[in-house]
């Protein structure tokens, strides 16, 4: 990580504001609000300590990682994954998966996955030790094809 780049979980409610602002700044056009990002601080099974962060030097949110832990079949799901576009080719996003990850194999998950659609972030997830398990088809109905 960068000099003066901290990470760590989010402590809860107090980090609200600055999650959604990287929220935001990652996904442009996201409609995540604070109220929205209550609404998931508040599902089962969301844990504080697997929604991961990366900090500037000036205390500004600039990457983050969730993991939802399903603790019956010990695996974390990675969903979202972001970085602010002003931070990107820092290796942050690398960072706060690894860490995200490593606290969700201390909570006891023997699996990760992540559900991704882009060749680009495939590239990526296998820079952090993913590989290619499964893909999945979508498919749609047509509305001419009644």
């Amino acid at each position: 990580m960068p000099d003066k780049f901290k990470s760590r979980h989010i402590k809860g409610f107090e980090d609200l504001k600055n999650r959604v602002a990287v929220h935001k700044a990652a996904f442009h056009g996201s409609r995540v609000t604070e109220e929205s990002y209550l609404n998931v601080m508040n599902t089962y099974p969301y844990d504080s300590s697997l929604d991961w962060v990366i900090e500037s030097p000036n205390g500004e949110f600039v990457a983050s990682c969730l993991i939802w832990f399903d603790e019956e079949n010990k695996v974390g799901l990675l969903e979202p994954v972001g970085t602010d576009p002003r931070f990107s080719r820092m290796g942050l996003a690398s960072s706060v998966c690894k860490l995200a990850l490593n606290a969700l194999r201390d909570n006891g998950a023997k699996t990760a996955v992540v559900v991704c659609t882009s060749p680009k972030t495939h590239e990526f997830y296998k820079s952090i030790g993913f590989e290619t398990f499964a893909q999945t088809k979508s498919f749609h109905r047509l509305k001419n094809a009644l």
